[in-house]
Formats: structure tokens, C-alpha cells, sequence
């Protein structure tokens, strides 16, 4: 059997670093006149001419005899000597590299370059967002050495030259050759931060020992001077294991009750078998339809494929015959502090919001029901922000996205199989009208009354309720999730 991988999270993390200005001297391969040229070239080949000899052999007459010769002379690259002219040792080293004499001119130059506090290596400014600044920030292990970093810069700088004047530099460009000459100067200048996009794919075999990909950040031969930053990243991503809790339990449970019938097959005596769930969703990632109105999803709900699937249960969930306003977007957002820090979940909100409020710019309309004050991103990324009662009722490893009326989506983020490992999202996506209803009743019988950040009060019960009327699929089915009957 072929041992496939799957995205299981999806991250951007802040890459401190600073620029420098660097006072430096280039050296720079002039140009002579080829009348000077040819004379240095004449003198490679025969040296100890008499001026005579080399007027005859270019047909030059006094003045113009003089004036070739006084022009080598100035330069040091030829000297008089018994009635002859000899190249000097400056002349000769004009033809180390070829046969044609190579002239170099030293010239001042200062740059502003930007390198990463954690391996020195070449890294640019970004204008971040409110939200890209708030996202986490990969940590330095060695804090001595970004004390320490005015010291490395002219080694570092040497090593990229070529990266940060090949960027920029028209004269290189055009074939102009170049060389660092020396550093004179390091003036240390603004601290910044760039953005390192992170994929963590899991083998389907060992879903909790994930790898971080980077190859939307750097190729191979760039990530070999970047190592420090490769080992923080592969730091951050094994700081995320855990171990399961006894509330991971509770929300498979809960994963269960909203999605019975899709997940029929994978009840077993003691609840869903998540090793077997995970393994088949894993190989076999469902697409929506009309006919199949609910699947099965791995990943981040912000992933690329996930954003796509959620999109098809929006456009099949529309109706049109109304104006598609069903009530903003409610989404509760797991526990853990690093949810949500990628890009990718601005790109979904601003999906949803479309599809909820066609033809509107407004973005970032659905409210976020976080559990603490952490999740800082999240406060930047929505404009409705509640904080959710600390009672237990809903497990923080839950998620729920619900599109009043028309979507859900209801995800775990928890380690998968025994031991430690990375918490996995593993769920269900749906514009099923029973699976909808019951997230529904959940939803309305766990949230209590907040206050948004704004100052507004939310009615949950208005916002969640759920008129069987206006459903067009009778509301058959079990009891509702968390209710007497089913707990």
C-alpha cells in the first residue's frame, strides 16, 4: 500500500530580522582607449619596445606616439626605460584573467541590506497587516548572537553579495563586472519582521509526526543557509503536540450526534473509531454535490481544498429566491493559540462573507467565539469577536463554522492514535439541512448571552434559531446534539 501525506496545518510565523547598512568598496572593470588598449596588449606580447618601433608598427607619428604612451604612463602601466617601453608590474597584472587587459577602478558604495536574526541569510522587509504583525513569531534560540549580529554582517555579506546587487544593480545587469573590494563600516538599523508560509504534511500512517514544508517560503539550495530557520520552524510545529484529553473524547462524540448518518460506519461501541475515520477521509478527500451533500475533511478549514469545498456548499446551499442573508457566519475557534495563524483564513472569511452578503465589500463578517484573549491574530482577522463561557460545555478541541441555515462545518482538533502528537483537524463539511439543524441546537443551547468587543449584545437565540418552516427537508432525525436524550 502507498503511504500517501496529507496537509494537516497550515501556518505564517514572523521571521525577525534587521537591516544594516553596509559601507562597503567595490571593485569595477573599467575601461581604456583602445589605441591604450592595444599598446598594453602590443607590450604583453613583446615587451622592451623602443617608442620608434611602436609607432612604425601603428602608424602613429610623434604626437599621436606620445599621447598612447603618456596615457599607459599615468596610469602606472607602463614605464620608460633606456629609450624603451616596458609594462610595469600593474600592467601585467592587468592580464591575470585574460588576454586582454582588465582595468579595475575602486569605487564607494553603501546598501541597505536585510538579513534574518536567525541565520544571517538575505531576507526583505514586508509591509505587513495588522493581522500579519500579530501572527506568532519564531523564536531565537541563540539571543546572544542577535546582539552579536553587527559582527557577522561582513561575512554574511560577502557570502549573499551578489544576491543583493544582482536584485537591483542595472550595470550588473548589463554585464558590467563587479567585485566586493571591502567593508568598512556595519550600522546596525530598524528591526522587522517578513512572513515564512508553513505547510505541515503528515504521513497518513503517522498522522501526529508531522514535517514542515517550506517550499512556498525558499527551493533547497536557498533553505541550506537557512538552517537555523528550519530548525525553529521544525521546533514550532513539534512545541504543538499534545497528548488526547478526556474532552477530545466528549467532542468526537459531539462529531458524532450533528453527522450520525455519514459517520454510521465508523461508530463503534465506544464512539467514532478516529484512526479509521481519519486514514479513509485521508485517502479518499470527498468531493460535494448535489447528491452528496456532506463529506468528510482533513486539513484546516483554511486550506486551499477545504476553501474550495466550502465554497461548492455555499454556492449549493444558495437559494434563489432569497437575497442569500441568513444571519452573519458564526465560527468557535478551538483553544489553541496558534488557530487561525495562517492567511489562508482571511481568504475564507472574505469567501463566506461574499457568499452571504452578495455584491458586498464587507469582509470579515462572521463572529468569532474564541475561548480566551490569546488567539491576538484572531481579534485582527474578525470585526466580531466574543469570549466564550470557560464551563466546559463546548471541548476546546471543537470547531464549528456555521453558515446559518445553509453550511457547516464541525471539526476536532485533536492528536490522533496514543501518545503525543500534533492535533489533527478531522471533521465533517455540510449543507445537509438535519446536519445543519443540529448544529443549530447545539450551538443555541451552549452559547450564552455576550457582549461583542464592540459593545453590541448578541441574540444567540435569534441568530440560531431554528424555524422548521421555512426548511424545505422535514427535520427528521435524532435528538439534538447535547440534549437530555442523547447525553
Amino acid at each position: 500500500m502507498e503511504e500517501k501525506s496529507v496537509s494537516i496545518g497550515l501556518f505564517d510565523l514572523l521571521l525577525p530580522g534587521r537591516q544594516f547598512i553596509v559601507h562597503h568598496k567595490v571593485a569595477e572593470v573599467g575601461q581604456v582607449s583602445l589605441t591604450t588598449e592595444f599598446l598594453l596588449r602590443l607590450l604583453y606580447s613583446v615587451d622592451g619596445l623602443e617608442e620608434e618601433q611602436i609607432a612604425q608598427f601603428f602608424g602613429f607619428n610623434a604626437t599621436e606616439m606620445s599621447f598612447a604612451v603618456n596615457e599607459a604612463e599615468a596610469r602606472d602601466f607602463v614605464e620608460r626605460q633606456d629609450g624603451c617601453v616596458w609594462l610595469s608590474d600593474a600592467g601585467y597584472a592587468l592580464f591575470k584573467d585574460s588576454d586582454r587587459p582588465q582595468i579595475f577602478e575602486v569605487l564607494k558604495r553603501s546598501e541597505k541590506a536585510g538579513f534574518d536574526l536567525l541565520s544571517m541569510a538575505p531576507c526583505e522587509r514586508d509591509n505587513l497587516s495588522d493581522f500579519e504583525r500579530a501572527l506568532p513569531e519564531l523564536d531565537i534560540v541563540d539571543a546572544g548572537r542577535v546582539g552579536m549580529a553587527s559582527q557577522e554582517v561582513p561575512d554574511a555579506f560577502r557570502r549573499h553579495y551578489r544576491d543583493f546587487v544582482g536584485r537591483k544593480d542595472r550595470d550588473v545587469a548589463a554585464g558590467v563586472r563587479r567585485s566586493l573590494y571591502s567593508i568598512d563600516e556595519v550600522i546596525p538599523a530598524d528591526r522587522f519582521s517578513s512572513v515564512v508560509p508553513v505547510l505541515a504534511v503528515a504521513n497518513v500512517l503517522k498522522p501526529g509526526e508531522p514535517a514542515a514544508v517550506l517550499e512556498a517560503w525558499r527551493n533547497g539550495h536557498e533553505l541550506e543557509d537557512r538552517g537555523s530557520v528550519v530548525h525553529s520552524v521544525a521546533t514550532f510545529i513539534d512545541n504543538l503536540k499534545t497528548v488526547r484529553q478526556t474532552e477530545d473524547e466528549r467532542a468526537y462524540r459531539l462529531l458524532l450526534e450533528i453527522a450520525p448518518d455519514y459517520l454510521k460506519e465508523y461508530r463503534t461501541r465506544d464512539g467514532l473509531s478516529v484512526n479509521r475515520f481519519f486514514k479513509e477521509t485521508a485517502s479518499r478527500a470527498g468531493e460535494l454535490r448535489a447528491d452528496r451533500r456532506t463529506v468528510g475533511i482533513v486539513g484546516p478549514l483554511y486550506s486551499p481544498e477545504n476553501i474550495e469545498r466550502i465554497r461548492n456548499a455555499l454556492e449549493y446551499s444558495s437559494d434563489p429566491g432569497s437575497d442569500g442573508r441568513a444571519g452573519d457566519p458564526v465560527w468557535v475557534v478551538p483553544g489553541s493559540p496558534v488557530w487561525g495563524a495562517s492567511r489562508a483564513l482571511l481568504t475564507l472569511l472574505d469567501s463566506v462573507a461574499q457568499a452571504c452578503y452578495p455584491g458586498s465589500v464587507a469582509s470579515k463578517t462572521a463572529i468569532a467565539v474564541l475561548r480566551d484573549r490569546s488567539q491576538k491574530h484572531l481579534r485582527k482577522a474578525f470585526n466580531q469577536v466574543v469570549i466564550r463561557s470557560d464551563d466546559g460545555e463546548i471541548p476546546s478541541s471543537l470547531e464549528i463554522l456555521l453558515v446559518p441555515h445553509r453550511v457547516v462545518a464541525v471539526v476536532v482538533n485533536a492528536p490522533i492514535g496514543l501518545g503525543r502528537g500534533f492535533p489533527v483537524p478531522l471533521g465533517v463539511l455540510s449543507f445537509e439541512q438535519e446536519v445543519v439543524r443540529r448544529a443549530h441546537e447545539f450551538l443555541e443551547g451552549k452559547l450564552r448571552t455576550r457582549t461583542l468587543d464592540s459593545g453590541e449584545q448578541i441574540d444567540w437565540h435569534a441568530l440560531l434559531l431554528w424555524e422548521e418552516s421555512s426548511q424545505q427537508e422535514p427535520a427528521t432525525g435524532p435528538a439534538r446534539p447535547g440534549s437530555p436524550e442523547t447525553t
